[in-house]
């Protein structure tokens, strides 16, 4: 039985979901009219390492994301939460895929802008895509407003001669968001559910990371079975490239037929200089033969995000704590200067749980990576006052 903490009876209460590549994970999230979001119960799951067709990983996502719900619902019940009144789930690639059209218009004289003046322009934007089926459309939203060439929070009612919007558009896959929306329904009856793509979550967060004074960079997003590269100009996305590259991968590349866990351990320790036995050595040779062909891998993949336009030289990095220190290393001096717009190297900023405390925050007993603070972070973006 859900019972309502009677002290926080202003908050609203969400569950929010968290879809990669190869992992689900639900949350159950308090959002205050003003401050950050709480986490109050967190859990992810993740698919087993082993070849998969994508429909059977499609499959087994849906059926992990019953199983980590069901089990974040009873931890919640158990603790007294009341009961959550929508969801929100946030689908990261390859099921998703992201890009921004605009579109432009001036006036004789200037004018006061109006909501069907921004309305009007996000129409003709999206009318322009000729790319994406209309029926795998995920989201469509506005995500930046210039007027007179600057962007602005509150455009309506400002005056300008020139009005620029710039609208996301997502599409997801109909058998994948097939079975996420029967895991849901199972899960939460009919209760209203809010899909986002992940490219949206992570730019909104971005957004409003007190910190984001750069509004050019490149996002790299690695999830177990893939990794996302997002271009960012004036902030918006302009490209944007996924490979099937990611942290399963790369353990096997560099764990060989160890366990996983294990071979993420010796990668901490080793981070910390902590680490100096005989298997650790292995780990750093493996290591040391693996950068070549990454090096080749994301070169590739970086090389075509370069046709009209060098990088950005700021580096923002997704990823697993314990890959973290490594990926960072590896990007800040493997020479990709060559397609950067100052052809110096990658300026690589990891991104820590730290960097949405604004926006998102764990209760003391609650584990919540980076994933699921982005996640909490977006609702509280769109349902609270952050």
């Amino acid at each position: 039985m859900f019972r309502i903490h009677l002290g926080r009876t202003r908050e609203k209460i969400f569950a929010v979901a968290d879809i990669g590549s190869g992992s689900a994970a639900l949350a159950v999230v308090a959002v205050p009219p003003k401050g950050p979001a709480r986490v109050l119960v967190a859990e992810r799951s993740f698919l087993p390492m082993e070849e998969r067709t994508p429909e059977a990983i499609a499959t087994a996502l849906g059926t992990h994301l019953i199983e980590v719900g069901k089990k974040v619902l009873d931890s919640h019940s158990k603790k007294g939460g009341s009961q959550p009144q929508s969801v929100y789930a946030v689908v990261r690639a390859p099921w998703t895929h992201s890009k921004t059209v605009e579109a432009k218009t001036s006036f004789p004289k200037s004018a006061r802008i109006t909501a069907q003046m921004i309305g009007k322009l996000a129409q003709q934007a999206l009318a322009s895509d000729t790319e994406f089926e209309k029926a795998n459309i995920l989201e469509a939203g506005v995500m930046r407003v210039e007027v007179n060439g600057y962007p602005t929070n509150e455009p309506e009612d400002a005056l300008g001669h020139s009005l620029s919007v710039a609208v996301i558009i997502s599409d997801c896959q109909p058998g994948f968001r097939a079975s996420l929306t029967h895991a849901f329904q199972e899960l939460f009856g009919g209760r209203k559910i809010s899909m986002r793509s992940g490219v949206h979550a992570i730019l909104s967060a971005l957004r409003s990371k007190a910190k984001t004074a750069h509004r050019d960079f490149l996002v790299v997003d690695m999830a177990s079975e893939g990794t996302n590269f997002i271009v960012i100009r004036d902030g918006i996305t302009t490209d944007h490239a996924t490979i099937p590259e990611g942290k399963n991968s790369l353990l096997k590349r560099i764990g060989g037929s160890g366990m996983p866990d294990n071979t993420l351990t010796m990668l901490r320790l080793l981070a910390r200089g902590e680490c100096h036995d005989p298997a650790c050595e292995a780990v750093n040779a493996a290591i040391a033969k693996t950068e070549p062909e990454l090096v080749r891998t994301f070169g590739e993949v970086i090389a075509k995000l370069v046709v009209r336009q060098r990088l950005p030289n700021r580096l923002i990095l997704a990823s697993h704590g314990d890959l973290v220190p490594w990926l960072t290393s590896f990007f800040s001096r493997i020479d990709f200067a060559q397609f950067t717009t100052t052809t110096q190297p990658f300026s690589v900023t990891p991104l820590k749980s730290v960097d949405f405390a604004h926006l998102a925050l764990p209760e003391t007993d609650v584990q919540a990576d980076t994933g699921i603070l982005i996640a909490a972070a977006l609702v509280n973006i769109e349902e609270g006052q952050a």
